[in-house]
């Protein structure tokens, strides 16, 4: 029985690893950047127009006010770094899990809100949103939810680099 879960979970590492190649590829196709160095993403608005703080409106210096890594602690035993692929909104990200398991993923930083500092974010492989609070003197993203989470659980970050 545990050799029937080993190659089950063999070949979901092996599928999340073709998923996440063809995602990379596909995400770099659609992004493209200005002049300036200011990222602009497909559904956004262009780049300067909104004042809120949207990803499309940030440019390469904004953006990195939110760092390259990532050390993320989520729900129920797992751990992970998010490292931000150069000059996009998008992280790779990898989880370990008290148990031995890992996972790995693709993570877009969709918005931040420069206003309240809510940052939302789009994991592939769940189809579902982050949201936290960004924290610029702390470098730290605290009271985290998602939409797959049960209630009442919640994530954090700290901006390491």
């Amino acid at each position: 029985m545990k050799n029937l879960f080993l190659k089950v979970q063999s070949i979901h590492s092996l599928l999340k690893t073709v998923f996440l190649i063809l995602l990379i590829s596909i995400s770099l196709d659609a992004l493209s950047q200005d002049d300036k160095g200011r990222v602009t993403l497909p559904g956004t608005n262009a780049v300067g127009t909104d004042t809120k703080g949207q990803v499309g409106s940030l440019n390469t210096t904004t953006l990195l006010t939110l760092g390259n890594t990532w050390q993320v602690t989520e729900c129920c035993g797992w751990t992970g770094t998010w490292t931000r692929r150069p000059n996009t909104n998008t992280f790779d990200a990898s989880w370990r899990h008290t148990n031995g398991a890992s996972a790995v993923d693709v993570i877009q930083l969709k918005s931040w809100d420069a206003g309240t500092n809510e940052v939302t974010l789009f994991r592939q492989s769940m189809n579902g949103s982050y949201r936290a609070k960004y924290n610029p003197n702390t470098r730290t993203l605290t009271n985290g939810s998602t939409t797959w989470y049960p209630a009442g659980q919640v994530w954090s970050a700290i901006i390491v680099r």
